[in-house]
């Protein structure tokens, strides 16, 4: 976690590493999201999110450039750093990086369950689709004729 702050605000930059590939997809997506959010409440921080390069903030530092890494930046007002809200501020701060890797997690667990419960369905479909097999004394001699066979 990188903290910058400055007269008018605080910006706070964390980077991640993400496990495989699917990690990857799914934190851009709740990146999105969470960026969305800020359209819905104008009281929330601004937030930006960079996958493999580091942000304008970090340029001249040692952070890592890589395929897993990716790095979160919260703009912090005023507003957020007041007497106030300072200290929820902090506290939501600090768990940030576990509730990320908790909802991607949880959205890996919920794509598997409904995997599941498809493959299931795709399974009753096949089965309800097999020939049922007839038991009958009839049989074909080898050019074609039918006969019952008395046993």
């Amino acid at each position: 976690m990188y903290v910058e702050a400055k007269a008018d605000r605080v910006t706070v930059v964390f980077s991640t590493v993400f496990r495989d590939s699917d990690d990857i997809v799914l934190g851009k997506v709740f990146m999105q999201e969470l960026r969305e959010g800020r359209r819905a409440s104008q009281t929330s921080p601004q937030v930006l999110f960079t996958h493999k390069e580091p942000p304008l903030e970090l340029q001249d530092t040692n952070a890592r450039v890589g395929d897993e890494v990716g790095y979160i930046t919260f703009v912090l007002f005023p507003r957020h750093t007041n007497r106030a809200a300072r200290e929820n501020t902090i506290d939501l701060i600090h768990m940030f990086r576990d509730y990320l890797h908790y909802h991607i997690k949880c959205t890996k667990a919920y794509i598997h369950s409904c995997m599941r419960a498809k493959t299931t369905d795709f399974i009753k479909v096949l089965n309800r689709a097999r020939p049922e097999s007839k038991k009958s004394n009839e049989k074909k001699t080898i050019s074609g004729r039918s006969f019952i066979r008395k046993d």
